[in-house]
């Protein structure tokens, strides 16, 4: 018989055993979902929003934010985000939580005072949230800090119609560290605009022969911050319009700091309901912070050139040959009142080169060192023909 109660005395430590197991592993991945939930709340609120829930439940290492309200920072509406979920949900080493993912059902939405306008905003997640813990003196404790951001769909309708929809839309961030840059991504994989219901008469009938009534491509972006110095380097922000061509801007500048990032959060709180000049002085006092490094603009036709210049000579009773003479001959005089022969003979030849094949061209700015905008601003207003020197402004075609 021995061997009979030995089994059962150790049937019986098994499942005592296996108990005892489920009963502390659920303590130890059990989280507390108000306090989560208290964080993330304070948090979104140091970026200029607000996030308000009626409750919070907890399962082991999920947290569900119960009829959830959120807005934004300049924005006046609050929109309903319904049960925002918290998943994958762990506390962190000397405080602070962080969020697998976090998802919300599709919102639906009327701007204030549009009616017959509708938002539509599906498939919204963001994954690796770091919560830092509360009291935190670090200033990077004041940013909400994801990996990655996803929307699945977006859609602008108007009068039951839609103008604008998008596809896809992604951002990825790395680690934000004040020991090392910050890499960021932003896309929009696809997106159509409807211009068949634009008002002016002239554009829309432009729209229309050119062909453009209806508009679709995809945005890519990407660049680096660091944040010691507030270095803010666009290196791509490519606008891909089909059947058109390719606007691509870069922009580098300096100053864009955690503390000119408290003060754009202030101010965008500050500005509501204040009149359009006092919200524009407001931010050009924000831009003295920030200085110029360079910055570019490039075209890359893709049909677009010459279907514009077919269109102008046909209003006017002309070939596109004759238009182009005619800017050869126009541009060098209108370029020649800058004040800057250098610069005036390389747009010329810059504008010759691309109407005899259009490809590319690109406006560059690239200053010997960091201008900062309150030199531009006082340049602008006494001699705008002076920032073409200032900022190392130059002119290129096809290449």
């Amino acid at each position: 018989m021995l061997p009979i109660y030995s089994l059962k005395s150790g049937a019986r430590v098994l499942a005592a055993t296996t108990a005892l197991v489920v009963v502390f592993a659920g303590s130890a991945f059990a989280v507390d979902g108000n306090a989560v939930a208290a964080r993330l709340k304070a948090i979104y609120a140091e970026q200029g929003g607000t996030i308000d829930y009626g409750s919070v439940e907890t399962n082991g290492s999920t947290v569900v934010l119960k009829d959830t309200k959120v807005s934004t920072a300049g924005v006046k509406e609050t929109f309903t985000a319904g049960d925002v979920t918290l998943s994958d949900v762990s506390d962190v080493s000397g405080g602070g939580f962080r969020i697998g993912a976090l998802t919300m059902p599709d919102i639906d939405f009327s701007p204030e005072g549009e009616p017959a306008s509708k938002i539509s905003v599906d498939g919204i997640s963001l994954q690796g949230i770091t919560l830092p813990p509360e009291g935190a003196t670090d200033p990077l404790a004041k940013i909400l800090q994801y990996e990655r951001a996803e929307v699945k769909h977006v859609n602008f309708n108007a009068k039951g119609k839609d103008v604008l929809t998008a596809d896809n839309l992604t951002a990825s961030i790395s680690p934000i560290t004040e020991a090392n840059p910050v890499a960021f991504t932003t896309n929009v994989e696809r997106f159509k605009a409807d211009l068949s219901d634009v008002q002016d008469p002239k554009t829309k009938d432009a729209l229309k022969a050119l062909g453009y009534e209806t508009i679709s491509g995809k945005i890519d972006m990407s660049g680096t911050w660091n944040v010691s110095d507030g270095r803010l380097n666009f290196d791509k922000m490519d606008f891909v319009a089909d059947n058109a061509g390719t606007l691509g801007l870069k922009l580098d500048i300096s100053g864009y700091t955690l503390d000119f990032i408290k003060g754009l959060q202030e101010a965008t709180k500050d500005m509501e309901g204040k009149p359009d000049d006092a919200q524009g002085m407001a931010m050009l006092g924000l831009m003295q912070q920030l200085s110029f490094t360079g910055a570019s603009i490039r075209f890359e036709d893709a049909s677009l050139t010459y279907k514009a210049l077919d269109y102008v000579a046909k209003q006017q009773g002309a070939k596109r040959d004759d238009l182009i003479n005619q800017a050869k001959m126009i541009i060098p005089m209108a370029a020649a009142q800058l004040g800057n022969a250098e610069f005036s003979q390389a747009l010329s030849a810059a504008v010759s080169t691309y109407l005899d094949d259009p490809k590319t061209i690109e406006i560059k700015a690239a200053p010997a060192k960091p201008v900062p905008f309150a030199i531009i601003a006082a340049g602008g207003m006494a001699d705008p023909k002076s920032l073409i020197k200032t900022l190392g402004v130059t002119v290129v075609a096809n290449q």
